[in-house]
């Protein structure tokens, strides 16, 4: 498992001056997979998003943004699920970036098939991860290239 976090405070300017912005904090998680991408997910694996989920709290209560735990675990557990489920290549990227507005959570698997919204209904038994983070992100979306997933969830004024 790979870590990576930065924090920024502010820009300086042409002239050397620093210019407050609004603070963006980024961290990001690279894990590898234990069973390949085009077998069902092994004991590890199905562990995974539980253990996404425990970094996410933590991680928020860290960025003073304790209102946004629950949705974001939501989102998570749904697009990591999706990405170890379906998703091509050896590992699975999560970035969560907050800036003044938005925290945006982005899982990458590396398959270029693109996650699409499927209809679904009472009884069905799969299908409804998408339709979740339609519902609790102010907006999300799919790269060019189909490899990563993102969602923005709206930050709580007091947290911006």
């Amino acid at each position: 498992m790979t870590l990576t976090m930065v924090e920024r405070e502010g820009t300086q300017d042409p002239g050397g001056r620093v210019r407050r912005a609004p603070s963006v904090r980024r961290y990001q998680v690279c894990i590898a997979r234990s069973t390949p991408a085009d077998v069902s997910m092994g004991a590890a694996d199905l562990h995974r998003p539980a253990q996404l989920r425990r970094m996410n709290r933590a991680l928020l209560k860290h960025w003073d943004l304790s209102p946004c735990i629950d949705d974001a675990e939501l989102v998570l557990t749904e697009l990591a699920t999706n990405a170890f489920q379906h998703g091509g290549g050896d590992d699975i990227t999560v970035t969560w970036c907050a800036d003044g507005a938005h925290l945006t959570i982005q899982v990458k698997d590396s398959s270029p098939v693109r996650p699409a919204l499927q209809a679904v209904d009472e009884a069905s038994e799969h299908g409804r991860g998408l339709c979740i983070v339609e519902a609790l992100a102010a907006s999300w979306g799919i790269s060019e290239d189909g490899t990563t997933v993102h969602c923005a969830l709206a930050l709580p004024e007091r947290a911006a």
